[in-house]
């Protein structure tokens, strides 16, 4: 049976180390939509950090959708309309500044098409770098960011940011959902939000079969997304326990190992 969607993350996924689509991995998913299949990217990435790679796997000529914020946005890529959208509360925007101030950590969110920051840490461009959007750095970013906010990230050590993921951050899993995207990134989104909600409630607007669906990924928050749809793959770089709960684990994003499996899954060879 043909699959509704077939859903990507994107960094360490989907890219490469270098921040690219491969071109075998590109000819090969250009080729199944010729043949009628339905991409989709899945990303804790901006949507501005999105469009440029689905325009050119031509997802706005094929008709299919952006889920950006990890979960927190949906748009059509044909006409970038949004479809839903959960955003991070001003209130709650300014705890979690709060709590990153206490903990001596970088804070940055999404204003009016820029990264704006507060702090400074070694990792503090990897975003920028990323998505290619714009980045300003200000004394008080509670003054500056005066609305609500798509999402909000803790920028940190690797050790630094998995601890305070296992402890200190639990005291917001009530109000929002709090997650790990890279290992130097602590994400925090409106309450509910996450890949897989966010696949269930596209599959819910679209009369669409999440057990039909094909989900790639490799990191923590993608693990709701490979146990959403019926059909979970995990990179051959993924975290050992995206590998425990994929139904199959592929080569690595270095390896083209998107084309590897679904060759086998859709019988189409590349």
């Amino acid at each position: 049976m043909k699959p509704d969607l077939i859903i990507f993350d994107m960094d360490d996924t989907l890219l490469t180390s270098e921040n690219r689509v491969s071109q075998a991995t590109k000819d090969y998913l250009l080729k199944v939509q010729q043949l009628g299949y339905k991409l989709t990217l899945a990303s804790g990435r901006p949507t501005e950090g999105m469009l440029a790679v689905a325009k050119e796997l031509e997802l706005d000529r094929y008709g299919s959708y952006i889920m950006s914020y990890n979960g927190g946005q949906t748009i059509d890529v044909a006409n970038q309309a949004v479809i839903a959208k959960q955003s991070v509360t001003k209130a709650d925007f300014d705890r979690i500044v709060d709590f990153c101030r206490q903990h001596d950590m970088m804070v940055l969110t999404y204003y009016e098409g820029q990264i704006v920051c507060e702090g400074s840490h070694k990792y503090m461009n990897v975003e920028s770098q990323l998505t290619g959007m714009p980045m300003i750095q200000v004394e008080d970013i509670k003054a500056f960011v005066k609305t609500d906010v798509p999402k909000a990230m803790a920028v940190d050590d690797e050790d630094k940011i998995a601890h305070m993921f296992a402890t200190e951050a639990m005291q917001f899993t009530d109000e929002l959902a709090v997650t790990i995207s890279k290992p130097f990134f602590l994400e925090f989104m409106s309450k509910g939000v996450s890949k897989g909600a966010a696949i269930r409630r596209l599959a819910e607007q679209r009369h669409l079969s999440v057990e039909n669906m094909i989900a790639f990924g490799d990191s923590a928050n993608d693990l709701d997304m490979i146990e959403t749809v019926g059909t979970g793959v995990a990179m051959g770089n993924a975290l050992e326990i995206v590998k425990e709960k994929a139904d199959f684990v592929t080569k690595s994003h270095d390896e083209d190992g998107i084309p590897f499996i679904l060759e086998r899954l859709l019988e189409i060879e590349a």
